[in-house]
């Protein structure tokens, strides 16, 4: 249904259903109307048919059929040339200096012989009627009626780079509606449109049926409405404007709701099928990328039309919503049809983005529930999300990228020794945070044989929300040979797997720990410390370096934990070897 920045209200007629406009549609460009110009205009059929011929008429300012040949030039100036003019029917341009129709002359869109003979009359020099025209073409054309069958006229020629079909079949309603009605007016004649019974010397136009169909087939362009801003507009045209607007030109929708056959019985859909209202909804749903992706692309929906009539839309976006077929004054011909919009979402960086496409089938007449004036609004909703990196962590309340945790001198065959440890993954944008999967958990020990005494439950894992964490624990057995023991723990991670992931600031965990053998000085564990377990120290003595390869797994005669067997050992070791007995 028509929205409408001011108030509407529907009327029920006889078995149609009418919007009766109150003011203009909230449209604004540079060749919109004035936003009050059409605040009369009322009703459907004979009503509006009135009050649009009476809005065109406020301020009209008539030239005489000598300003044509100077307002024409502006009126159809080759946009890429200003000194040439664009001929009608064959798009042609041409010097735009007058030089007695030599190069181009005054073609009546409206035949002079059909009604439009009294060269005093507003409408013979209206400038919505008038067009420039090759001479030859437009003695080819003569008084010929528009359509496509035997002894009428295309107003497209072949090659013609212009398509002017709709274009005269608006000019020609814009005709009919302004100079239509004899009462109280300037004219010669009712002009009228038929399908049949024109002549010379009848104010019959047509073909009706052809000019309806055009209409549809061919909507207004940017460049039809510049020109009818330019007859209207002072600023655009100082000396020839008319100071008036076609009104099928700004509304499209108006023609229906006059000339059209039957109450309008479109229904305009998206997705599946409509509601009994005829409103419907689909999702465009990009889905979630982390920032640094490519831009998201686009998706394509289908426009579906039902019902015999043609109908104008428009097609509106709102928010963060793109689509590259938006804009007012569209149109679906006769019979069911389709079209594919391509939708897509405006972005800025990271962020929750959404927006709506609206469709409103903008037709003034309605032959039931869902049809017409009474379609319900169409929608697509856009949403996407741009994620910020995940954050991973070893703390939850700053960003730490490297821990050591210290079990200190634990005695030997005291059990497992635990610590817990969790990998974070902080808020780096609140709401917006990639979640963060773990790839990789490795260990290096020093020495080497601290693999078998430190460990940890941390391991690859997917998934760890924003704000989450991954809990593990770190451990040493003490059941090892005693000796200093340190393995570090290298933490790879990256974003989940979404476009743009990519890998995070790796993680350090060093583990340390000491076991002290619980009876110091029995390196063979036979609970006394004796000859034998001098044998070994002395072996170990002469060594010195725990670090060697050759010296015995775990440094057992590092009695004080320093890496290397020295005095301060034997010291302790000769205390022990007193003792004898392990306690």
């Amino acid at each position: 249904m028509k929205q409408h920045s001011e108030v509407v209200r529907i009327v029920r007629g006889t078995g149609i259903l009418a919007l009766v406009l109150v003011a203009g549609t909230a449209w604004a460009d540079p060749y919109d109307p004035p936003a009050n110009y059409y605040n009369s205009v009322t009703g459907t059929g004979a009503t509006l048919k009135s009050t649009l011929r009476t809005a065109m008429g406020v301020g009209f300012i008539s030239r005489n059929y000598g300003d044509a040949r100077y307002g024409l030039p502006v009126v159809d100036r080759d946009p890429n040339n200003a000194s040439n003019v664009i001929l009608v029917y064959t798009g042609v341009s041409v010097p735009s200096v007058w030089d007695s129709g030599i190069t181009w002359n005054r073609e009546h869109t409206w035949p002079e012989s059909y009604g439009n003979t009294s060269t005093s009359a507003p409408q013979y020099s209206d400038l919505h009627m008038l067009r420039p025209c090759n001479m030859s073409v437009n003695s080819s054309r003569g008084n010929k009626p528009f359509g496509l069958d035997a002894g009428l006229w295309d107003p497209t020629l072949g090659g013609s780079p212009i398509q002017y079909r709709g274009e005269m079949a608006r000019a020609i309603f814009y005709a009919a509606t302004r100079y239509g009605d004899p009462a109280g007016s300037t004219t010669t004649g009712n002009f009228v449109i038929v399908d049949s019974g024109w002549g010379s010397g009848i104010s019959k136009m047509g073909k009706l049926s052809y000019l309806l169909q055009w209409h549809y087939d061919y909507p207004v362009d940017t460049r039809e409405r510049k020109r009818n801003q330019t007859v209207f507009d002072q600023s655009l045209n100082p000396t020839y404007y008319q100071n008036n607007r076609n009104g099928y030109v700004d509304h499209p929708e108006y023609i229906w709701a006059i000339w059209g056959t039957q109450p309008n019985d479109s229904t305009l859909y998206v997705g599946g099928s409509p509601a009994g209202d005829g409103s419907s909804s689909v999702n465009a749903d990009f889905g979630q990328v982390i920032t640094g992706a490519p831009a998201f692309g686009t998706q394509n929906v289908t426009l579906s039309k039902s019902g015999a009539t043609p109908t104008t839309f428009d097609i509106s976006v709102a928010g963060n919503a793109t689509c590259a077929q938006a804009g007012p004054r569209q149109a679906f011909s006769y019979s069911a049809a389709t079209r594919s919009l391509t939708v897509g979402v405006s972005t800025s960086g990271i962020g929750a983005y959404s927006g709506t496409i609206t469709v409103d089938n903008t037709d003034l007449t309605s032959n039931g529930s869902g049809q017409g004036v009474a379609d319900g609004n169409d929608t697509i909703n856009v949403s996407a999300v741009i994620l910020d990196h995940a954050s991973p962590s070893l703390a939850s309340s700053a960003t730490m990228l490297s821990q050591t945790i210290d079990f200190g001198t634990v005695n030997g065959n005291s059990g497992v020794h635990t610590m817990p440890v969790s990998i974070f993954n902080r808020a780096s944008t609140p709401g917006l945070t990639a979640w963060l999967d773990v790839n990789s958990v490795s260990g290096v020990g020093t020495p080497v044989a601290s693999l078998g005494v430190i460990g940890t439950t941390l391991a690859p894992v997917s998934g760890i929300g924003e704000g989450g964490a991954e809990a593990g624990q770190v451990s040493l057995d003490s059941s090892q040979a005693p000796g200093s023991y340190q393995v570090v723990y290298t933490i790879a991670s990256s974003d989940e797997s979404l476009p743009g992931a990519i890998a995070r600031p790796s993680l350090t965990l060093t583990v340390v720990g000491t076991i002290v053998a619980a009876c110091p000085g029995d390196l063979n564990g036979d609970q006394v410390v004796d000859d034998l377990d001098f044998v070994l120290f002395a072996a170990a003595y002469d060594l010195f370096d725990c670090t060697d390869p050759s010296m015995p797994a775990g440094c057992p005669s590092d009695l004080n934990g320093d890496l290397v067997v020295e005095d301060s050992d034997f010291v302790l070791f000769a205390s022990a070897y007193d003792a004898f007995l392990c306690p």
